[in-house]
């Protein structure tokens, strides 16, 4: 099937050397500019991840990993798509490349998984959506929840992956926003608040099913398709904390 978000060499080539150009310019224009540039670049990042979602599951009769815990998992992605990509600056968004142990801070600061003697494995900002793997059966309550494949009617509103916190995260509609902008994610609750973080001036950047990729808005995390069985015109939005009330609504 061919992807609505077909992204060919020659594109890939022009985005590049666009992203080239803006870094190789950043002394010369402001820190908004700056922002901007490097928010394109991160762009770029996902563009290049879409292209390999779509080799493996290509490879793969169609199918994304098991959600596992085990090598080969999606909740092991950087190890997983490891030889579908070779630059590991493609695991980081160009804001928020340091961990906390380099000095990284919320919302510029990337994440880091150790082996069991303490040795950095890998560092990403990214996060991928759980969702999407290739399961069955029921997960956190909600039933027959799991995408398994891109080839999907909607793949343009399911997020594969994202700007985040941490590198993997189960969504529900029931999860709620973060109180404070800063604040940091809580391990197995409101795993929403995961891929919310201003890192992209009101939003994040993410790649669909569909392999296209685009930028976010915050309250519109919560009319994505994370799982299969996300309605939202099901639910209505969630109360909003002081500091997201002024961002673009999404709800009908």
């Amino acid at each position: 099937m061919k992807s609505k978000g077909g992204f060919t060499k020659k594109d890939f080539i022009v985005i590049l050397g666009c992203a080239v150009f803006a870094l190789a310019n950043l002394g010369a224009i402001g820190s908004s500019g700056r922002r901007r540039a490097k928010e394109f670049v991160c762009l770029s990042n996902l563009l290049r991840w879409g292209r390999v979602f779509q080799a493996f599951t290509s490879d793969n009769g169609g199918f994304f990993p098991e959600r596992g815990y085990e090598p080969g998992s999606m909740m092991e992605w950087p190890a997983t798509f490891e030889s579908y990509y070779k630059n590991l600056k493609l695991l980081l968004c160009p804001e928020a490349t340091k961990s906390s142990d380099e000095g990284g801070q919320n919302p510029f600061m990337a994440w880091w998984w150790d082996d069991e003697m303490g040795g950095m494995l890998y560092k990403s900002s990214y996060c991928i959506n759980l969702w999407v793997s290739n399961e069955t059966g029921p997960q956190k309550g909600v039933v027959d929840g799991f995408w398994r494949t891109p080839y999907v009617k909607g793949a343009d509103n399911v997020p594969i992956l994202a700007d985040g916190q941490w590198k993997d995260a189960d969504p529900l509609h029931t999860d709620e926003p973060p109180e404070h902008e800063n604040d940091l994610w809580t391990p197995n609750m409101h795993e929403i608040r995961r891929f919310c973080v201003n890192r992209h001036n009101g939003g994040v950047n993410g790649v669909f099913l569909d392999f296209s990729a685009r930028k976010i808005g915050f309250k519109e995390l919560w009319e994505l398709h994370w799982h299969r069985n996300w309605n939202p015109d099901n639910y209505p939005p969630p109360f909003w904390p002081p500091w997201m009330e002024n961002f673009k609504d999404y709800y009908p």
